[in-house]
C-alpha cells in the first residue's frame, strides 16, 4: 500500500484544514485565510519532537521526545480502506520520552494514504487555580495583567502576566516542577507579532499537571536543563527581551492541557490575586 507520513509544520502562526479535512500549519495568513485558521499561540516545542513511525508490517508508533506527557491527534486522509482494532480519532496521550504503539493499520483503498497528527503538550488536567511562589526576588509592577488587551487575548495567555524588570534579574521556579521543554538560542526583540515564534522559554511541567511557562529569558542564561527537576524558588535563568516584545520584562502564566488545547488559568501568590498596575514582591 502507499501511505505517507507527515510531521506538523514548524510553529509558526496558523493553524488551518483544508477542504480534503488535511490539517496544515503555516506563517503564511493569506494562504491559510479561506480555511478559517486558528492563530497558534507561542511557546510552543519544536514539531519534530513528537512524530509518527510506520513499519512495513502496518504497526504505527507514536514517538514523544519530550520531557512531559503530550496529548496527540491522528488526521487519515481518507477512512476508505482502512482497517483497524481502535477509534483512531480519539486523542492519545503519550508519556514523556517514550515510544508508544498505536495500532496496526491495513489500508485496502487507492492511492495513497496520509496520515498527518498534530499534538498539545501535557495530558489533560482539571486544575482551575494554584498559590504559586513569586518567580522574581525584589519588586516589581505588574504592566500586563490578567485578561491583557494589548497581548493576553489568546487562550494560552489570557491569564497571563507581563512583568517589566531590568535584563538580567534572576527568574526563580514558582512551583516544583520538571524543565519539561525550553528554548534559549533566540536573541533580539520586535514588536512584529511574527517574532513571537523567536522567544526564549522555559515551560515546568507540576504534579497536578499544569505548567508554568517564563518567557522572554536572556540568551543563554538556562541554569536548568529539559528533564531536570527543579523546586520552588530555585533560579532557572535570568529575564531578558527576546522575541515579540516592547521592552525587558518577564512573561509568566499557568498553563493546562483542556484536552483540546493549552489555556491559561487564573493564579494567586501566597494568596494574593495579582492585579494589573499592582506591585509584585518585597
Amino acid at each position: 500500500m502507499a501511505l505517507c507520513i507527515a510531521l506538523p509544520g514548524q510553529a509558526g502562526v496558523y493553524k488551518y484544514v483544508n477542504a480534503a479535512g488535511v490539517v496544515s500549519y503555516t506563517d503564511d495568513r493569506d494562504l491559510a485565510a479561506p480555511f478559517n485558521p486558528e492563530e497558534l499561540e507561542y511557546l510552543d516545542p519544536d514539531p519534530d519532537k513528537v512524530r509518527l513511525r510506520y513499519t512495513p508490517s502496518g504497526n504505527l508508533f507514536i514517538i514523544n521526545e519530550l520531557h512531559g506527557p503530550v496529548t496527540v491527534s491522528l488526521q487519515l486522509s481518507t477512512r476508505d480502506g482502512v482497517e483497524s482494532l481502535h477509534d483512531l480519532s480519539e486523542p492519545i496521550i503519550v508519556a514523556a520520552q517514550s515510544e508508544q504503539f498505536v495500532d496496526q493499520l491495513h489500508y485496502h483503498g487507492t492511492g495513497a494514504l496520509e496520515i498527518h497528527h498534530s499534538f498539545v503538550i501535557g495530558a489533560p488536567s482539571l486544575t482551575q487555580d494554584a498559590d504559586l511562589v513569586v518567580p522574581f526576588r525584589g519588586r516589581y509592577r505588574i504592566s500586563q495583567g490578567f485578561e491583557g488587551r494589548f497581548s493576553h487575548h489568546l487562550p494560552g495567555n489570557r491569564y497571563a502576566l507581563d512583568i517589566p524588570m531590568p535584563e538580567g534579574t534572576p527568574v526563580l521556579a514558582a512551583r516544583t516542577g520538571v524543565v519539561f521543554d525550553m528554548k534559549m538560542g533566540f536573541s533580539g526583540s520586535s514588536q512584529d507579532p511574527a517574532a513571537r515564534a523567536r522567544t526564549n522559554y522555559i515551560r515546568l511541567l507540576h504534579g497536578d499537571g499544569t505548567m508554568t511557562v517564563y518567557a522572554h529569558l536572556r540568551t543563554g542564561t538556562a541554569r536548568v536543563q529539559p528533564g531536570q527537576s527543579v523546586a520552588a524558588g530555585q533560579m532557572i535563568a535570568e529575564s531578558g527581551n527576546t522575541g515579540y516584545s516592547t521592552a525587558p520584562h518577564l512573561h509568566f502564566a499557568l498553563q493546562r492541557n483542556d484536552g483540546q488545547r493549552l489555556v491559561s488559568i487564573p493564579f494567586h501568590f501566597q494568596g494574593q490575586t495579582p492585579q494589573q498596575g499592582g506591585w509584585l514582591g518585597n
